[in-house]
């Protein structure tokens, strides 16, 4: 049975990555839901656009409808509020249209997980602006669906070298290559990493 996967956050940097490794090694149907989705170019036979803000809540549930997976690479980096906003509308809608997996992208360091002896600044201790992420990921945490949390560090350009770590243990490094942050979420799509109910720190 052919997989529908929603990516929330198409356009974006990490977004757009990870719709590349899902259209090369993958057959799924992809529907790509961003504010400039319309801007796209895309592949017909597989993928669906949808030009739209994640708070929009009638586009949304039309792109919920009939998905398995959601994606969301997402990104609010100056708002306490608005992450949190978003993962709980997002629950809200996977719940009415009976979708069960997600998959989100938090950052590294809301658990002070980054030692400083590499560079601690991005840690929730040292850095208020992660504040966001970990309230959003706190929210899918209690959501009941079957999760992970992806944990980047700094993205960067660079090979599929991904380390990952588990919620409680320290990272080796601060950044993290966009080609590790799209295998990895290629893994978790097709169930070569199963990473249900985690939060998976990834870095070079």
């Amino acid at each position: 049975m052919v997989k529908n996967i929603l990516l929330l956050g198409a356009s974006g940097t990490a977004g757009s990555e990870i719709r590349k490794s899902l259209l090369k090694n993958t057959d799924y149907q992809l529907k790509l839901f961003s504010r400039h989705a319309n801007k796209l170019t895309i592949d017909s036979a597989r993928e669906r656009t949808f030009a739209a803000d994640v708070h929009d809540r009638n586009a949304l549930n039309k792109a919920m409808n009939e998905s398995d997976i959601v994606i969301s690479a997402l990104s609010a980096e100056n708002s306490d509020l608005e992450l949190s906003r978003m993962a709980q509308e997002m629950i809200t809608s996977m719940k009415l249209n009976h979708i069960n997996r997600l998959i989100f992208m938090v950052a590294m360091g809301i658990y002070n997980e980054i030692p400083a002896e590499i560079d601690g600044k991005d840690n929730v201790k040292n850095n208020p602006n992660q504040i966001h992420n970990l309230k959003a990921a706190q929210i899918i945490e209690n959501s009941n669906l079957n999760y992970t949390l992806l944990r980047p560090g700094m993205l960067i350009d660079g090979p599929n070298t991904a380390k990952i770590s588990q919620k409680g243990e320290p990272v080796s490094g601060f950044q993290t290559s966009l080609s590790s942050l799209a295998d990895v979420t290629y893994k978790l799509v097709t169930n070569k990493i199963a990473g249900s109910n985690e939060s998976l720190g990834i870095n070079l």
